[in-house]
Order: structure tokens, then sequence, then C-alpha cells
């Protein structure tokens, strides 16, 4: 399976929050993401991930897709995020479905979150699934100010995410839009072959409605696409 861009594909960039981020949109993104749904529903091979705090299953996506995906964002990220000699170093790439329900979630889960610090490293969400299952938020954190955490910020980020954490309620769920330790700066809605791509050290949540289905079926739960792409210097 080869990922085919859509000539109706309608690109997006959005300036975030203080730090004005750029992410980027991108709607009607293949010419036949309903293929990729069938792949997944196909697999059967979507499992929990030891050690990972994803709230849901993750399965493995076709690998010549991803690599045409890959190649056909790299110029975008280059020029969006003006690494033109940075060295395209590595994806991880997986289908992944939220199946955990709000009361199961352990307290990491309940708050915007970065993949990690590395100022070269990306992430992008293609929805696989319809506006009823929530987007992608950006945020915030109250306490610092930070939107995105560069090594430099992380000790500070992280002494205050871990105070909050000890403040949380034990019945809270999925962040909302009322959560005051946290901002949001901007939304992504979700929306059927929408993809956002946006730096992997941008605070960043799943936004899941609490009535959503949280199925692992591929063709009726919240299936997205997720990579994570990494640039080394030159």
């Amino acid at each position: 399976m080869r990922f085919v861009p859509s000539r109706d594909a309608q690109l997006t960039i959005v300036e975030l929050g203080k730090e004005r981020t750029p992410v980027i949109r991108i709607d009607n993104v293949s010419r036949d993401a309903s293929a990729l749904v069938r792949y997944a529903s196909d697999s059967g091979s979507f499992a929990a991930v030891d050690g990972n705090l994803y709230p849901g299953v993750r399965a493995a996506m076709p690998l010549d897709y991803v690599k045409g995906a890959i190649t056909a964002l790299d110029p975008l990220v280059r020029r969006t995020y003006n690494i033109g000699g940075a060295k395209l170093a590595g994806a991880e790439c997986f289908f992944s479905i939220v199946t955990t329900p709000p009361d199961r979630l352990v307290p990491f889960q309940k708050i915007p979150h970065i993949d990690t610090t590395d100022l070269l490293h990306f992430a992008v969400v293609h929805y696989l699934c319809g506006a009823s299952f929530g987007g992608t938020g950006f945020f915030r954190q109250a306490a610092t100010d930070f939107e995105t955490i560069t090594p430099e910020r992380e000790n500070m980020w992280a002494l205050h995410r871990d105070a909050a954490l000890n403040q949380l309620s034990g019945n809270a769920g999925y962040i909302g839009l009322d959560f005051s330790d946290y901002q949001q700066i901007g939304i992504v809605d979700a929306e059927f072959d929408r993809l956002v791509l946006y730096p992997s050290n941008l605070l960043h949540s799943g936004i899941i409605p609490v009535d959503m289905a949280f199925s692992a079926d591929p063709a009726i739960g919240r299936l997205t696409a997720n990579y994570f792409i990494e640039y080394r210097s030159p």
C-alpha cells in the first residue's frame, strides 16, 4: 500500500500562542484515506504498548505508505520550521485508537504533555475518524507561561507539572477547557482525512469527548495514524 496525495489537499499554517509556534493542518490528505481504515481493520494486531502512556492500543502501519507520506511532508516541514540543512534521521509510525475511558486514566494521562525536548522532532496525527472524536489541543502552562519545553525549561516545567498533579482531582478525566493549570492556546478539530503536524516539544493533548465510543474497532473507534519524525543537525 502506497501513499498517494490528494489533488484536493488544503494546507493551513497557524502560529499559536505567545511563542507563535507554527502548526500545520492539511485537509484531504490522501487520495484514498478509507483504504488506510480498511488496512487497520484487517490487520488484527492492535495491542497496548508496555511502558507507554498512550491511553489505548496501537498497531503497525504499512511501511511503504509511511515512507511516501513522510517524503511528501519533508519539504513542508523544512520550510515551515527553517531546518533546511537538517538530515532526516528516522521516524516512528503506527495506527492508534483511544480505548481508555476517563475513569481509568492515570494522572499523567490527564494533563498536556510533550514527546521530547528535541527541537528537531515533529509529531503528526492523521485523523481516520470523524468530527465527533474531538481533536488535538495545544496549551500554555499557567505557572511558567511555557508553551514549548526546551532542554533549558525542562526542570522548571516538570517541577510545576508535578506540583499540579498532586492537586489533581481523583475523578478528573481527559483534559477539558476548564483546567486551571493550563491555558488552551489552540485546537485542531478531528475531521476525517485531516492531518496536523507540530513540534514534539509543544505542550499538547488529545481532546477526547467523554461520550465517544472507546471501541478498539478501527471502523468505529478514534482511529488515527501517528508519526514521529526526527531530524539531526548537519
